[in-house]
Formats: structure tokens, sequence, C-alpha cells
């Protein structure tokens, strides 16, 4: 190889070589650090605001349909960069708003300092003239923002609140209650906030004519796949809007115990705290609170008794009116003339408490403990939604009159309207009893993270047991204390319950809850509703046409 050749292969190579270097560095700044850089770039030439509660996963109903993030509401921003005089500005939204001057010129003057381009002064904003009247204060925005939550409060005690990490810090929220904070670390995961931005200038000025945009981080987040049908829900809580101010509605899906309604009453805009601040009552899931079950207790009554040979379906009590433990000592029947003659089922039917408080001492206080215990009658779990009924118990003290009263799911018991639910569940499932399940799985894209399965279940009731309570529970809603129940093509069976609260009215009226828990169709029995509604009258005449009405509506979207 002559000199020259040599000279051009070496320069060839360095050649090569310098291109090899420079193909890496662009590489290195466009694929690896592209990213970075790039949103590098967006800060300098961007300033926001950012959603906090849009950087979170969705929690989603079982079909995927969302339950969070359904949608846009009003917001008024401040831009300090923007405001001549905070304080005459504050003034001026203040009188808009209805708030305090102070307020709004301290989130101004704040923002000013840590030169936040955009500062949340007022969310929602629902009124259309507040709105025109806001826009039209210079240095003020009003647009469309992500909403988590809907403002009527579906949903709402089923998800949970969010919470800023900080009081004084707001750019950050963690999950507060419900379904947020039991999944904070899933929700959060792989995911960031959303920001409403303002293009600017090197000196950090607002350049005239690029409007505002909405940025996405396009990560996919965590999603919790629950095992709610909205669809249900929906339905469900327009329904108990219209007859139900205080109380609860579970609907279970007996094969699976997957829920598939989960409401409470009253309710809250999450988004208003004076709304509720000053009723904390409406923050509550009544749904998973313990209530004296009342009548609904002599079903575990009447199983624990069968399981122990103790009473037969043609053996006959007399009921006179009352109970009577001694001369001064008695528990009257709701029917106060008594019912005279009356066999088992239709002891049940009627809810006789004379002929309960009989059946009840006959089983005895150890004997009725061990069959709760064993039916997991007070069972605390949910799959996928965990320490959720801690205030629950069955404590019966000793003494007939304290068994008597127990018998009648009174002093000594106590149950949520999910665990009433999944009782009669067990009943109509051949004695089956399954932990109820609320979420199915955590995903991250199309990837399932983690999957919760359903219980298989455990036997804890005799299938003859539970075959003859399902048809004493038919007899309930077609001859007894619940046909204000009863649907007359398919058929239904349940228990009806009206029961002592402790508490008076002003005038010295008793505060009584009201209960209808049943099961539907009677063929081929698919699902159990129950139905809560405080401060009522009876089971059978507030609480149970609530449970026809839903089991109607369920009927037309289910049933061929």
């Amino acid at each position: 190889m002559t000199l020259v050749k040599r000279r051009m292969l070496l320069v060839l190579s360095l050649l090569c070589l310098i291109l090899v270097i420079i193909a890496g560095r662009f590489f290195y700044f466009q694929v690896v650090r592209g990213p970075e850089l790039a949103l590098k770039a967006a800060n300098m030439r961007t300033r926001g605001f950012s959603f906090p509660e849009s950087g979170r996963g969705d929690i989603l109903d079982r079909y995927c349909r969302p339950l969070t993030n359904t949608g846009l509401a009003w917001a008024c921003f401040g831009m300090p960069d923007k405001i001549a005089d905070s304080r005459e500005t504050s003034t001026r939204v203040a009188a808009i708003l209805g708030a305090e001057p102070r307020i709004i010129e301290e989130s101004l003057r704040e923002a000013d300092k840590r030169r936040e381009s955009l500062v949340l002064l007022k969310f929602p904003v629902n009124d259309k003239k507040t709105r025109q009247e806001l826009a039209a204060v210079d240095g003020i925005l009003v647009v469309q923002v992500p909403r988590r939550y809907r403002e009527d409060g579906r949903f709402i005690h089923l998800l949970g609140s969010l919470s800023p990490t900080d009081p004084e810090e707001k750019a950050r929220v963690v999950g507060g209650s419900g379904l947020e904070i039991r999944y904070e670390d899933d929700l959060r995961a792989c995911s960031q906030p959303k920001h409403l931005l303002r293009v600017v200038d090197a000196l950090g000025n607002t350049i005239p004519g690029i409007p505002l945009k909405l940025a996405a981080n396009p990560k996919a987040a965590r999603d919790v796949i629950t095992t709610i049908d909205r669809r249900l829900q929906v339905m469900t809580e327009d329904i108990v809007d219209r007859h139900i101010h205080t109380g609860a509605v579970v609907i279970l899906d007996i094969a699976s115990r997957d829920i598939l309604t989960m409401l409470s009453r009253p309710t809250y805009n999450p988004y208003n705290p004076e709304s509720y601040v000053t009723d904390t009552g409406c923050q509550l899931n009544r749904a998973l609170m313990a209530f004296y079950p009342g009548s609904i207790f002599k079903i575990a009554v009447t199983a624990a008794a069968m399981e122990n040979g103790l009473v037969s379906s043609d053996e006959i009590f007399h009921c006179p009116g009352y109970y009577r433990f001694s001369e001064k000592t008695a528990i009257p029947c709701w029917k106060t003339s008594g019912h005279g003659e009356i066999s088992t089922p239709r002891a049940l039917a009627e809810s006789c408490n004379a002929a309960f408080i009989e059946i009840g001492i006959r089983v005895g206080r150890s004997r009725l403990l061990n069959f709760c215990h064993r039916a997991r009658l007070f069972d605390c779990e949910i799959i996928g939604y965990e320490k959720a009924q801690g205030d629950s118990h069955l404590q019966i003290d000793y003494g007939r009159p304290a068994l008597g009263n127990a018998s009648l799911g009174q002093k000594g018991v106590m149950m949520t309207p999910l665990q009433v639910a999944n009782m009669v569940a067990t009943v109509v499932d051949n004695g089956m009893y399954k932990r109820p399940r609320l979420v199915r799985e955590v995903r991250e894209g199309d990837q399932i993270v983690r999957l919760l399965s359903s219980d298989p279940g455990e036997q804890v009731i005799s299938s003859a047991t539970a075959r003859t309570l399902c048809e004493y529970l038919r007899l309930v809603t077609t001859t007894g204390t619940g046909r204000n129940a009863y649907l007359p093509e398919i058929g239904c069976g349940g228990k009806t319950a009206t029961s002592q609260t402790g508490q008076y009215t002003e005038s010295g009226e008793e505060i009584l809850d009201t209960w209808f828990v049943g099961y539907f169709p009677v063929e081929n029995p698919q699902w159990v509703i129950a139905v809560l509604v405080e401060h009522g009258q009876s089971g059978g005449r507030n609480a149970a046409p609530v449970f026809r009405e839903i089991a109607a509506g369920m009927a037309e979207i289910y049933l061929p």
C-alpha cells in the first residue's frame, strides 16, 4: 500500500469516527435526554397552574367506565403579574364571590412572591353571571379545568376525598378517605399533574395572542377497577334521592359477592367545605356504619335454632302481645293485640317478637354467639377495601331479658348494611359465606398490576337450613310485613325491620331506623339489596318500597 493510500484511509477513518461521535451525541440529546430537555425548554417558555387532582389515576367501574375525572368545571384564577393593585382587585373579586377580601389579597400576594403565574381563587364557579363579572376584572381569568369529583356528591362516599400534603400547600394532594387513601400509592404512581399553561417570553411576560393550553403527561397512570356498576349506581342514587334523606343502600351480586352499588345519604359537595363543615355526618359512609338491625337479626336466630334442631316449621307459638320474663319485666310485641297462635314461618313473616324471644332463649346465649361466629355474620373483611367495618359487634349480656333483646336485633347487636346484605346472600347462596369484593384489579395501561380474586367461599349454614329460610323469606313479601317489596312477575324474598335507636325528638317521639333486605328473582336468585332508612316509621312502609323500585329497575336492565 502506497503512502497516499494509507493517508487517505486514515483520513476516512477519522471522518467515520467523527460522524459516529456526532451521531451518538445526537442520539443522546434527542432520545436519551430528549424528554427531559423538552420539559426544561417548555418550562422556560411557559408559566402555569398545576392541577394536583389530575395527576392521579382514575377509579373506574367494573366495565372501566370512569367514576372520577368525569368532566370539567369553571374556575377563577388570579394572574399576579397582570394585577396592578392587588387590594383593589381583591375587593372587586370578593364582592362578586361574596368572599373575604383579605383572604383573596393574601393569596395574590403570596403567589406574586413565589413568582407564580396563576393562583386559584375559586372552584367551581357555576353561576354564568358570576363568571362574566369575574372575567371583566383585569388580571382575573375564568376558564374550564379538570374536575375529579362530581359537585352533586355522586359516588363521593365510595371514592373518598383528597387532602393537601400540608395545610399550607395546595399543589400536592394525597388520599384522605375511601378508595383514594387505600390506593394512594397506585393512583399516584406513573402520573404527573396536568398544567394550565401561559406561554411567556424570555422575561416571563405573557405573549399576546397565544391561548392557554392544558398540558398532560403522556405516561399511563395506574387505575383502580372496582366492582361497581356505574349505570346501576346512578339509577339507585336517583331513586334514593326521591325517598331517603338519611340512610344507605348496598347491592350485592350473590354468586361473586361483588358490590355492585354502595351509597350513603346525605351526600355533600367535595368542592364546597361550607356545605358539610357544619354537618360532619354527611361525610360518613352509612353503608359501612353499624346500626341496630332490628328484626332482620331474626334470620340469624332462626338459622341458629334450625342448625341446633331446636325449632321446626310446624311448631306453634303463642303471642299475647308481649313476652313476660317476670311480673315486672316484659317486652312488647309490635302488634300489641298479639298474633295469637302462630307457626315458625308465620312468626318470621309477621315478625312476631314474642315468638322470637322464646326461640332465642331456647337457643341460648352460648349457641347463638357460636353460630354467629361460625356463620361469620359480623366479619369485617372486604376484598379491596380493608378496615371498613370496625364498629359492628355482637355482645350479649347474661340473663334472659338481655338475650330476648338481642334476639330482636336490639341491645348488643350492631350490623352494617353491607353485613346485613351479605348475611342474606349467604342464606340464598345455599349457606355459602363469601367475603364481599369492592375492587377487582389495578391496571397500568393495559397491564394488570394486581388482581383481587373473588372469595371461593365457605359452607357456614347447612343447605337444608338455607333452603327452608329462603321459603320463610318468600312469605315475608307475599303475605307478611314486606308485602310492599313484592315483585309480581319475578318474585322476591326478604325481611323488614324497625329498630329502636334510644333517641327521641324534641316532642318526645322515639326515633326509629327502618330496614328492608331482600333477594330476587325468586327462581335462581342473583342479587341482594339492603336498604336502610333512618328516622322512618317502619321497614314495610319506608324501606320495602325503595327495594321494590330499585329491583324493578334492575330487572328492566339485566333480565330478559
